[in-house]
């Protein structure tokens, strides 16, 4: 039996799951609806969004041909708060085991938190076995292990929404962690992270700027302006119906455009404006850290900007660093690679630290398929009522990277690239 990890990115314009194989690491499924029930304010209608999860995961739950009852949950960077933590254990034996690895993340988390926030995720810089640093500590002999991390924390009352939301749609929350983090196990080099690399996820309402440096997160920003703003533009510039606006920008997105050579040069006008505007907010948080000539790449996912085929020809940069458009094929297909979701979910599965949390997922989770309908009626019950206890067991880590490793030259489009070819290979023959 195959046994997957998902991983669910619940946005203000769509709600997108993947479904990751634990067998074949390339061999993954996407699945994306609407939303319903939140907005940029956070969530308005727990059960609306709760039947919006429902619907998506149904979908996944066809294309895998397996029930899902537990998912990891991203959450946003403008959401989340990071302290630095540090975490040691003296090893049980003279080799470091799984075992010496969750205890020093557990020691990473005995820090005092304010009444109403919770750790939502640990994002580790590094290893260190007695003062030497490793990408994988595993088996590495020595008497102590440290890591080097930072907690990312929220606030209690937005974690319970989406857990309630989560279990209205008779679902659990196997864990959360930081989205962007999960993009960027799939979209930037070790290397990157390591010199320095600026993270721009472009959505609907929002574009939100991470920059990695020295593996890990150094600084943030968020954009108010998104993909839905260019809908709203053409909506008022051509005085149509932001549902006709929508279907005007997907079209023009394809290449599928009107014969209208007028009409055709005033929606690229329109287009072309919001994008270069968005991406001078972008360059503006950028040339914070000119002086850093180790910081060479800006890459740019998501579908507020890079659902645009020739997004490169909108947009001119004017920084001395290589800006990367991650672009999609199109808009609004839900057999799409989900970057939030995709990479939370492979992420998890990658991650050198994270195999006992999965190994007692898989058990959990074939234990529940093989469940009686009266026990799962039961456990139906539960989740209506249930109130999450947060636990920190459930946490997403983050990967880390040898000090001594070599300097990594694969730019971010041969690193996915036959990746995500593979994906839709095996897509295409299901």
């Amino acid at each position: 039996m195959d046994n997957f990890v998902v991983g669910l990115d619940i946005g203000t314009q769509y709600i997108k799951a993947s479904a990751l194989s634990l067998q074949d690491n390339t061999l993954m499924y996407g699945a994306a609806v609407e939303s319903q029930g939140i907005d940029r304010n956070g969530i308005t209608d727990v059960k609306a969004l709760g039947s919006a999860i429902r619907k998506v995961v149904g979908k996944l739950e066809v294309k895998i041909s397996r029930n899902i009852h537990a998912v990891f949950v991203c959450l946003q960077p403008e959401t989340v708060g990071f302290l630095d933590a540090e975490g040691s254990v003296v090893l049980s034996g003279d080799l470091v085991t799984q075992s010496d690895i969750d205890k020093a993340m557990d020691a990473a988390q005995l820090v005092t938190l304010a009444p109403d926030e919770e750790i939502v995720d640990l994002l580790i810089s590094r290893y260190l076995v007695d003062d030497t640093a490793y990408r994988d500590p595993s088996g590495v002999r020595g008497t102590r292990l440290e890591i080097r991390a930072q907690l990312v924390t929220a606030k209690r009352p937005l974690v319970e929404s989406l857990y309630d939301a989560v279990a209205a749609a008779k679902l659990k929350v196997a864990g959360t962690g930081l989205g962007i983090e999960g993009a960027s196990s799939i979209l930037i080099t070790p290397q990157d992270r390591k010199n320095g690399v600026f993270l721009v996820d472009a959505g609907a309402n929002t574009t939100r700027i991470v920059l990695y440096k020295d593996n890990r997160i150094v600084d943030q920003d968020v954009i108010r302006l998104g993909g839905k703003s260019i809908t709203r533009d053409l909506s008022i510039v051509l005085k149509i119906s932001l549902l006709e606006a929508e279907e005007l920008k997907k079209g023009y997105s394809k290449g599928e455009f009107t014969d209208d050579v007028e009409k055709a040069a005033l929606v690229e006008e329109v287009i072309k404006a919001r994008v270069e505007e968005i991406m001078a907010f972008v360059q503006r948080f950028v040339s914070r850290y000119e002086e850093d000539q180790e910081i060479r790449k800006v890459v740019v996912y998501g579908g507020g900007l890079c659902g645009f085929r020739h997004v490169n020809n909108l947009f001119k940069s004017t920084l001395n660093k290589s800006t990367n458009f991650v672009t999609s094929d199109i808009i609004r297909d839900d057999s799409l690679f989900n970057v939030p979701a995709g990479g939370l979910a492979y992420h998890i599965v990658n991650s050198v630290h994270y195999k006992s949390v999965v190994g007692e997922f898989v058990k959990d989770d074939e234990e529940t398929q093989e469940m009686p309908s009266s026990d799962r009626q039961e456990q139906d019950d539960f989740l209506r009522k249930y109130q999450d206890t947060f636990r920190t067991s459930g946490n997403v880590h983050a990967d880390d990277e040898d000090e001594d490793d070599e300097d990594e030259d694969i730019g971010v489009f041969e690193k996915i690239a036959s990746w995500i070819n593979t994906v839709k290979s095996k897509w295409r023959k299901r």
